[in-house]
């Protein structure tokens, strides 16, 4: 295998590392962009909110491959909020993109390690095994690149083992990717092609298009070596047709040009030409300068091959100049073949002398540090397989010793057994106290049952009292206090009357949800039904919200007909309509609207609050009016906060009254609620 093929392998490996789902187009990061621009406009404290820090660590990702400078203030911004909360997940995804990004770019130091160390360590604190298989993932890629392929093989075996353990098969499928690329690199063909081709396999699985895209482009370039020409070129076109789709120009580009590549060593040289032309296409909006020096390599052998000289000097002349200047030994040493070539040709001999000198230095010296890397390539193999079988024994060695501890066990069992049925046939005083004991472990397990109930009420209860209740109360006293001491005039004070009036109705409505619920843990709801109007009971619910409604622009529309008569407990009725009301204003926009209406439906009436807010995802939905989430309230439109004991109050209170509740909702196209009732009597 030649120097430019293992290099360039190396680069392509680079690219496929870990962040092939962070390189999205251009909107995406105009998105990202955008998100934590809004973030700044409201007065969310950034160093407590760890959907921020995630934004951070997701724009510092698609500067990753052309500006390390933004990678690292983006990523040391999020490094030191995450720090302020104790988020080492947030801190560990900011060293990885540190390490990565610093290696790539040219700029891997010492300090390089010690991020990605950082990361590791983070990681295992929190037991985030996805990040964890990413940080090993860079890490192992690092040390191919500091030219360590024998700790990398082990790294990667690792990480491999981890991700079948986890059952993780995104990582499983990138992991016998690079370990393939990792072996070719060494030129070991035989090795690669099997871990290719369980990553081809775990892609189809998980339908990923854009991972088997990248696979299948892989497997072109390899044939193409292998000049199975056939072969390479059906998954080139497979590839270039996934990547179009995608709007992957990074990885078309390097299909294109190893398309190229193909039709040269079939001595096409017009026919590469129009291919690397389409890479160069697909080049303009990227800033690879190592693939830039590619594809003036490959038209400047085009060109040599259709005997055009002079244009193959200058593309050649061209291409070695960015080399250089990147360092990029594989580039300098093909570019430098080519000239000799064309000085040859040109009957230049002293030039072409100098150029085939470099390109035996290059080469030489590569040669033997490969054959170097492939000696401990096999002994990292040969160790890890050892390793291998020493576990292996280990464990069957273990399985023998719970084996005979199972048979001790059983035996133990047995014995026991046979004894209490002695004691069971000639002793009826044991089977009355056994009896008796059987009694008093029920009853102690529903005391404890209880007792357990009781305790997650109260911290429920304590909860919501320190979050809800005590910070509005505080912000009131520390107010009261400013104008006591003569920090604030009391004329001043007015401009804090619309604020304070909204913190106590909200502190209202919370104490009031907070004593029914209360109540209804450890008495149960008392049931006074009557006869109702419901449209007198919604329009005095809308006058008790509508202060809250017109802060925010919104109609609210009472559509319930007037013959709507129902038979339940007034108020638990009222508190159903002002819950779910509530609701409805809090995640709808400004300017929206709502409208309550009602339907007779067999012997019951059906209540439906319709709003046109940010409605829900399904996996919200799902976890409505259970309540193991009663307390997961999120924000409102207007960063209004809420405690999430009120559609737990709604529901417990409907079925108290013989009825039923539900929603129909759809993300972004607001909810409607809705609730049955009896019919009057």
């Amino acid at each position: 295998m030649n120097y430019k093929f293992k290099t360039f392998l190396l680069y392509i490996f680079f690219h496929f590392i870990l962040s092939i789902s962070f390189l999205q187009a251009q909107d995406k990061k105009h998105e990202i962009l955008s998100q934590i621009k809004s973030y700044k406009l409201n007065d969310t404290p950034k160093e407590r909110d760890t959907v921020y820090i995630n934004l951070l660590n997701k724009l510092a990702w698609e500067f990753i491959y052309s500006n390390y400078d933004s990678v690292s203030l983006l990523s040391n911004d999020a490094i030191r909020h995450s720090k302020s909360i104790n988020y080492k997940r947030g801190q560990a995804k900011a060293y990885i993109a540190l390490a990565f990004s610093s290696t790539i770019t040219s700029n891997q130091t010492d300090a390089s390690f010690e991020y990605i160390n950082n990361a590791i360590k983070l990681s295992k604190d929190v037991s985030a095994d996805s990040t964890l298989l990413a940080a090993y993932n860079v890490k192992a890629m690092m040390r191919m690149h500091a030219g360590d392929h024998e700790n990398a093989y082990k790294i990667y075996q690792e990480a491999l083992e981890l991700s079948k353990s986890k059952k993780d098969l995104l990582s499983e499928m990138k992991l016998n990717t690079n370990l393939a690329t990792l072996f070719l690199l060494l030129g070991d063909t035989k090795e690669a092609v099997p871990y290719y081709e369980n990553s081809l396999k775990l892609s189809e699985v998980l339908n990923k298009k854009h991972w088997i895209g990248v696979i299948q482009s892989n497997l072109g370039y390899l044939n193409v070596k292998n000049k199975n020409f056939d072969k390479a070129l059906k998954f080139l076109d497979q590839s270039i047709v996934i990547f179009t789709e995608e709007k992957k120009p990074e990885w078309l580009s390097f299909a294109y040009i190893t398309k190229g590549e193909l039709y040269l060593e079939k001595k096409n040289p017009k026919e590469a030409l129009k291919y690397f032309e389409l890479s160069e296409e697909s080049h303009k909006k990227l800033q690879d300068q190592i693939r830039k020096a590619d594809l003036l390599s490959g038209k400047a052998k085009s060109y040599l091959q259709l005997q055009d000289y002079d244009t193959a000097e200058d593309l050649a002349l061209a291409g070695l100049k960015i080399a250089e200047k990147q360092k990029y030994q594989a580039g300098i040493a093909t570019l430098s073949e080519i000239l000799y070539l064309i000085n040859k040709k040109k009957n230049n001999i002293a030039l072409a002398l100098n150029y085939f000198e470099n390109f035996k230095t290059i080469t030489d010296s590569t040669a033997l540090k490969d054959k170097k890397n492939a000696l401990l390539m096999l002994k990292a193999k040969t160790s890890f397989e050892l390793e291998q079988e020493e576990l292996k024994k280990q464990t069957k060695t273990a399985l023998a010793q719970q084996q005979t501890y199972i048979i001790f066990s059983l035996f133990a069992v047995f014995l026991a057994i046979l004894i209490s049925f002695y004691v069971y046939k000639n002793t009826k005083l044991i089977k009355k106290l056994n009896n008796q004991l059987e009694q008093k472990a029920a009853t102690l397990e529903e005391s404890k049952q209880e007792l357990t109930y009781a305790n997650e009420t109260q911290e429920k209860l304590f909860s919501i009292i320190s979050h809800d209740l005590r910070s509005p109360i505080n912000a009131l006293m520390n107010l009261l206090l400013l104008i006591k001491n003569g920090d604030i005039k009391p004329d001043d004070f007015l401009n804090f009357v619309p604020k304070l009036y909204n913190d106590v109705d909200a502190m209202s409505f919370t104490l009031n949800n907070l004593l029914n619920w209360s109540k209804s843990q450890m008495n149960g709801f008392v049931n006074k039904p009557e006869n109702l109007n419901v449209q007198t009971s919604v329009n005095d619910s809308i006058h008790l919200l509508q202060e809250n409604a017109n802060q925010k622009n919104i109609i609210v529309r009472n559509n319930v007909p007037e013959v709507a008569e129902i038979y339940c407990d007034r108020n638990q009725f009222n508190l159903i309509v002002r819950n779910l009301l509530n609701n409805s204003i809090k995640f709808t926009p400004n300017g929206g609207e709502i409208v309550l209406n009602a339907s007779l439906k067999n012997n019951f009436w059906e209540v439906m609050i319709q709003d046109n807010g940010v409605g829900m995802s399904p996996e919200v939905k799902n976890k409505l009016f259970k309540p193991d989430s009663s307390l997961q309230s999120a924000y409102g439109t207007n960063k209004e906060k809420g405690t999430g004991l009120g559609l737990l109050l709604c529901k417990e209170m409907v079925e108290n009254n013989g009825g039923t509740i539900g929603v129909e909702t759809k993300e972004g196209e607001g909810a409607t609620f809705y609730f049955t009732v009896p019919v009057g009597e």
